[in-house]
């Protein structure tokens, strides 16, 4: 009986990673093409409740976190509302060279009135609602 326990045990916690990875992976597979900034960017925000060093683990080939930069450039563009960047709480890459230095990350948080930027939390901050999205230069092809 101990041992079908624990067999069924095993498979219900094997069955809960693959529902995660798959997850990650269907969240991953969702882009959208941004032109103007020679990039596509993922829509959803994910990884909640992660710290900024598990994010960065889980980047693919090619990925990269989003600067604030180009969060900042989105959310005053067409595209703010595909991206929910009217409310948005999320990691980018720290611009500031002392902060990052000291290990802190950067936080870009966004509400239908203003959008901050936040890079004062060490890398091991995390909460339930701060996620990230991540992006991907977008090759571009030259016609001969």
């Amino acid at each position: 009986m101990k041992i079908t326990q624990k067999k069924i045990d095993e498979a219900e916690t094997k069955l809960k990673q693959l529902k995660e990875q798959f997850k990650k992976e269907s969240e991953k597979n969702d882009w959208i093409k941004i032109p103007e900034l020679k990039i596509e960017i993922q829509p959803k925000i994910h990884h909640k409740s992660k710290t900024y060093a598990e994010c960065e683990k889980d980047l693919s080939k090619g990925e990269s976190i989003p600067t604030y930069e180009q969060i900042q450039w989105l959310r005053n563009s067409k595209y703010k509302d595909q991206l929910n960047l009217n409310d948005s709480y999320e990691f980018v890459q720290n611009p500031d060279n002392i902060s990052k230095k000291n290990g802190y990350v950067a936080r870009f948080y966004a509400y239908s009135d203003c959008a901050d930027l936040g890079c004062d939390m060490g890398s091991d901050y995390s909460y339930s609602y701060l996620g990230v999205r991540f992006l991907r230069k977008k090759n571009s092809k030259v016609k001969k």
